[in-house]
């Protein structure tokens, strides 16, 4: 005997993806010997975390410095490099840290890159 009661039900399960990571640009461009430099990093896919950020760079003449938002609080996700090359040494610079998690988990972030030092001609 058929139940006539029974109704056909789907279940429907959502998944969601945070976003990635991106640290942009790919490739920093070219410094010069002895002349100012600067250059912009930018982290999207997420909010940096402050107290998470690290960054090493091999010459102690160049720093990373975040911008600085609405509200006057250090921005991580925009960061300037900025220094004098004083030798035709390449720079290494390294940066790392988390992003933010709501409802889905904050994303790790890693970018190396090598500066390159010109001599001015």
């Amino acid at each position: 005997m058929k139940n006539k009661h029974l109704v056909p039900f789907t279940v429907l399960m959502l998944f969601g993806c945070s976003p990635n990571v991106e640290v942009t640009p790919s490739k920093l461009p070219d410094a010069y010997l002895n002349q100012s430099y600067q250059a912009n990093i930018e982290i999207t896919g997420g909010t940096v975390v402050d107290l998470n950020f690290h960054s090493k760079v091999s010459d102690t003449s160049f720093k990373i410095i975040p911008s600085i938002a609405e509200g006057g609080y250090k921005d991580y996700n925009l960061l300037t490099i900025t220094g004098i090359p004083t030798t035709l040494e390449p720079v290494n610079i390294y940066i790392a840290g988390d992003t933010y998690g709501t409802n889905f988990p904050g994303k790790r972030f890693n970018k190396e890159y090598t500066l390159e030092v010109k001599d001015v001609q």
